[in-house]
């Protein structure tokens, strides 16, 4: 318990740092995540029987992410996404006769859009504003926290048994409520409109939650307890970021299409 609680403490205080130092640090330390967290998901699909594409996809990935230091997102995401279809269309007939099938393809684009886009989503957030990371990490964060502790404390029905018995229906409301305080106190504290940073918080509990199940999915069918083991006592990488990787893709469509 003590190992894993030093371990917890000190990956929150190196993330914290990295976030708001920002810059070059926090790009690259985003990438070295998002392979990390590829190689995890390449580890699970394999054990169900799948050959992904790993190093294009980790290639494409690199240079997604990259790129997004000398080019603004919004125009690179169209280019990358024809690019990554006609990169892997002409891939497919190449692994084809090394052994791999068709649906090796759309596992290994899967895993491009679950782990790489949302993590360039991330990159392009913090480069805008820090506001923005710091609204998708404390909205994940203050969910995550609040809905483990409101569901030990009054849990009696289950929200999900088959994919993940621990979570109850008393949990995911209270871990929501919180969710929409934090984006309430934050939308006074940074002069922006707080019933809409509340109404934010609520939409991403609820999409925080998927992001944890579809995770838990995975592992599920590959007979994985946890995803890794890169941070002690705490699994792996996708099974800390499985809520905020959503989260990521939740709030930049409501940015977008609410604005800020």
């Amino acid at each position: 318990m003590l190992k894993r609680t030093v371990w917890g403490i000190t990956a929150a205080f190196v993330f914290a740092a990295v976030l708001f130092k920002g810059g070059i640090l926090f790009h690259l330390s985003v990438m070295a995540i998002a392979i990390l967290g590829l190689v995890e998901y390449f580890n699970m699909v394999e054990r169900l029987g799948r050959k992904p594409y790993e190093g294009l996809t980790i290639g494409a990935t690199l240079l997604f992410l990259a790129s997004l230091y000398f080019f603004e997102f919004r125009p690179l995401v169209l280019v990358t996404f024809i690019g990554l279809f006609l990169l892997f269309i002409m891939a497919i007939p190449i692994y084809y006769s090394r052994g791999r099938s068709f649906v090796d393809g759309a596992v290994s684009i899967f895993g491009f859009m679950y782990v790489s886009i949302p993590s360039g989503i991330f990159i392009t957030l913090r480069q805008m504003d820090l506001i923005h990371a710091l609204l998708i990490v404390g909205y994940t964060w203050v969910n995550d926290s609040f809905a483990f502790f409101t569901g030990k404390l009054f849990g009696r029905h289950k929200l999900s048994p088959s994919i993940s018995p621990g979570k109850t229906w008393e949990g995911f409301l209270g871990g929501a409520l919180f969710s929409m305080l934090f984006g309430y106190i934050m939308g006074i504290s940074a002069g922006l409109p707080p019933w809409k940073l509340a109404l934010y918080g609520l939409i991403m509990a609820i999409f925080g939650t998927f992001g944890d199940l579809a995770e838990s999915v995975i592992k599920r069918e590959a007979g994985f307890k946890d995803s890794g083991n890169f941070i002690p006592g705490h699994g792996g990488v996708l099974d800390r970021v499985d809520a905020l990787i959503i989260n990521i893709m939740a709030y930049y469509v409501l940015m977008t299409v609410l604005g800020i």
